[in-house]
């Protein structure tokens, strides 16, 4: 039986929205992956300046300022920005939106480039020829997933994760 039979989970649904999962502001292994990713920055730039054709982009927190205000308080929404940049002069980094919520839609558009400084990144990776380097929080993601349903995660974000690497790992 093929990966794709043995899943039939939020991964293989067909969708004309990108698929956003909510996750909690206080479970420790994102905040040890956010921490791994804003440790490793500089490796993040060296990847950036050593491959112009690797794929680069850039996990950021946005404020969803309707949520936050019908709530209360804070609400944030994590995005991935694309094609991002490292501008060595002003020490910024840019990117571009590729999915946008309804929600924030208003705010920002998909296509539309933003510039960020390093500690605004909650994570970060590179994919460069089907390897990926950083991706703290994609491996969080997975690593909660049943084993039945990591390949169609694996299909929806478009790489395999590699089976040698190891939670404790640095993955840069």
């Amino acid at each position: 039986m093929s990966e794709k039979s043995q899943s039939n989970g939020e991964f293989d649904e067909p969708r004309n929205e990108p698929l956003f999962t909510a996750i909690s502001q206080t479970d420790p292994a994102f905040l040890a992956a956010y921490d791994r990713a804003l440790a490793s920055v500089p490796t993040f730039v060296e990847h950036i300046e050593g491959n112009a054709d690797a794929f680069c982009s850039a996990k950021l927190r946005f404020r969803d300022p309707d949520e936050s205000v019908r709530l209360r308080e804070d609400h944030f929404v994590f995005l991935w920005l694309a094609a991002v940049h490292y501008h060595a002069e002003e020490r910024l980094f840019s990117g571009a939106f590729f999915e946008v919520p309804p929600e924030l839609q208003k705010w920002h558009q998909v296509g539309q480039r933003l510039s960020f400084e390093g500690d605004d990144i909650f994570d970060w990776m590179v994919l460069d020829a089907g390897h990926l380097q950083g991706g703290f929080t994609l491996r969080v993601t997975r690593d909660k997933l049943p084993e039945k349903d990591r390949g169609s995660y694996d299909r929806y974000i478009g790489f395999r994760f590699m089976s040698h690497c190891r939670p404790d790992s640095t993955y840069a």
